[in-house]
């Protein structure tokens, strides 16, 4: 139903921006609309990230988008915004979440065409298969998932090994449901809400999707397409999701 693209015009990073101001400016006041002129939520760390959005293949409606967050080419230090907000003693350590390997998760944003539901909020939650029959307002959890998907792909591509974020613990939980486990680092903290800093290692991460949940691997990976020992393979074309 969905295909995950990478951002790489100035068509579809507008794109992008567009949802992301109607979901964190307008729809959830996270941030400030006067902030973001022109109705495009931007920032700093956007001129070293690369962004993704999901398509509905019905109506080739941008209904999602992800951005990862890289190094700034030449800081010695962390440059991501999960480092302005963590400050655990483990990001001393220059063997933990080495910079030039290390990407952050953010500004993921789902169209509130796929959030009508009440109990749905901003990530939807695990519905069983019967429940999602003849309901498409209830597949958001799957586009939850693509981004997700398009997400490490996209980082593969950049050679990355492991991925941080501040998550709402609604998104965790139910990232967990699909086997997908961040290791959390500290307490939570106040960001536009309370968030929890977590991390993970890409390898160990897809490796336990594929032992807990083989289902989700074969979306993930496209059976293993996308997910070998060598990040090499990955295609540059755009990613199948679900």
């Amino acid at each position: 139903m969905f295909k995950g693209i990478p951002a790489d015009t100035p068509e579809l990073r507008r794109e992008a921006y567009e949802l992301r101001y109607q979901v964190y400016c307008v729809e959830h006041n996270f941030l400030e609309c006067a902030d973001n002129p022109g109705g495009l939520e931007r920032d700093n760390y956007d001129d070293h990230s690369v962004q993704a959005v999901l398509l509905h293949r019905g109506s080739n409606r941008t209904v999602g988008t992800i951005r990862l967050v890289l190094h700034r080419p030449g800081a010695m230090t962390g440059s991501l915004p999960f480092h302005d907000v963590c400050s655990h003693p483990r990001l001393r350590d220059p063997d933990f979440l080495p910079l030039e390997t290390t990407a952050e998760l953010s500004r993921f944003a789902i169209s509130k065409a796929f959030r009508r539901r009440q109990d749905d909020e901003c990530y939807g939650r695990a519905y069983e298969p019967e429940e999602l029959v003849g309901d498409p307002r209830r597949v958001i959890p799957h586009l939850t998932l693509g981004l997700m998907t398009v997400a490490l792909q996209m980082g593969s591509l950049h050679g990355i090994d492991h991925v941080c974020a501040i998550m709402e613990p609604a998104l965790l939980r139910l990232l967990a449901r699909f086997g997908l486990h961040f290791e959390l680092i500290g307490p939570p903290v106040r960001y536009h809400g309370w968030r929890q800093p977590c991390f993970a290692n890409v390898e160990t991460l897809i490796n336990g999707v594929e032992l807990e949940r083989p289902d989700i691997w074969e979306v993930i990976t496209d059976c293993g397409r996308f997910w070998k020992p060598t990040r090499s393979h990955v295609s540059a074309v755009g990613y199948e999701t679900v």
